[in-house]
């Protein structure tokens, strides 16, 4: 009551249930390019390119679908020959960076669409495509909850103050003339 003002609380937003869903579609889809051997390392692309409709992830998802294609076709053809060393390092070595590739650039993509303040969602119905979008200012708490943030000391009490002050004054002046009675103002004692 008597100590400095302290700074409004922000409330925290609660966890929506979609981040549950979301959380398990980004473990789903990293798990069928990894799980896969990179067979489906274009799964997670497809569904970045679906969601975002940017040409690049686009591009990256042809990309990817292509070059896990031609891995295994190649592996299919030569499957009874046995590969030389320098054949099994470029096959095996192409298959890490496909998968390892594209489960990084899904995540890091999906996780950034995401936090960022008026981020849009992840369905969008049917001829809403060009919708104009609205952004809701952030109320993002303190990042470090161990940093109190800066308050300006007030520059001038408030009226409210002001006035609390008054009545005080006016009581202790009260006070003070029925003492000089002998008490007989206080109710009769």
């Amino acid at each position: 009551m008597y100590g400095p003002p302290q700074a409004p609380q922000v409330p925290q937003q609660p966890k929506s249930p979609a981040s549950a869903g979301r959380i398990a579609l980004l473990v789903l889809f990293s798990a069928l390019a990894l799980l896969s051997c990179g067979l489906l390392a274009w799964a997670p692309m497809l569904r970045l390119a679906s969601v975002t409709r940017r040409a690049l992830d686009w591009v990256l998802f042809g990309v990817t679908f292509l070059v896990a294609a031609g891995l295994f076709t190649y592996a299919g053809v030569t499957g009874d020959q046995e590969p030389t060393t320098a054949e099994s390092f470029i096959g095996v070595g192409t298959m890490v960076l496909l998968v390892a590739g594209s489960i990084t650039y899904y995540l890091v993509t999906e996780i950034r669409r995401f936090d960022r303040p008026g981020a849009a969602p992840a369905f969008r119905p049917p001829g809403h495509d060009h919708a104009t979008a609205v952004t809701v200012p952030s109320t993002m708490p303190n990042p470090n909850p161990y940093v109190r943030p800066v308050v300006a000391p007030p520059t001038a009490p408030a009226p409210r103050i002001d006035q609390v002050r008054a009545e005080l004054d006016e009581l202790s002046d009260l006070l003070r003339k029925d003492t000089g009675n002998g008490g007989e103002g206080a109710g009769g004692r």
